[in-house]
């Protein structure tokens, strides 16, 4: 009987501990894929993988608006193709699509950890039949470059690269990049 009520009270202790720590991770990963920076990428960007008219679309509901040619250079960066900027309560940012299809978020602040953090907190689990490869493509100073190669069933789907900037103050701190099949 005692062993009944060992295992009994076990249970209840770990179903107790469980239940409580896995709403607190889940709230903090739905907290990191809903961060506005993540939001603007996945919404512009990824959405973007469909068509032009699809990304300009998703920038003018996200509020952002044509850059005038002297911001526009600042993102293109003598580049040809399109660019915006956004400036809201949440901040400053900036969008730029390329002649090549390259297309980039540009975020003017935040703390670069947790910006990696909601890049991180979108990569496909396992099992869902995607896969993502992690590399560390440079590091210079204060800039770090991370590369996310997304696969599905083993084929190039499209790759996340992230570059970092820990410097302290800075007017930029990520460019979240997307490039597709």
């Amino acid at each position: 009987m005692n062993r009944v009520k060992f295992y009994i009270i076990a249970l209840f202790i770990l179903s107790t501990v469980g239940c409580k720590s896995t709403p607190e991770k889940e709230d903090e990963g739905l907290a990191l894929r809903k961060s506005t920076p993540i939001q603007l990428f996945m919404g512009t960007c990824v959405v973007g993988r469909q068509s032009l008219l699809a990304l300009e679309e998703s920038a003018k509901r996200k509020g952002f608006l044509i850059a005038p040619e002297q911001i526009a250079q600042n993102y293109l960066k003598g580049n040809t193709g399109k660019a915006w900027y956004l400036n809201n309560d949440e901040g400053s940012f900036g969008l730029a699509l390329l002649k090549n299809k390259l297309c980039s978020v540009y975020i003017h602040q935040g703390d670069p950890n947790t910006i990696q953090a909601s890049m991180e907190a979108w990569l496909p689990p396992a099992g869902s039949g995607f896969t993502y490869k992690k590399e560390f493509i440079s590091q210079s100073g204060s800039l770090t470059t991370t590369s996310y190669t997304l696969f599905q069933s083993g084929n190039f789907l499209e790759q996340w690269v992230l570059t970092i900037n820990s410097a302290k103050p800075s007017n930029l701190v990520a460019i979240m990049s997307y490039q597709g099949a």
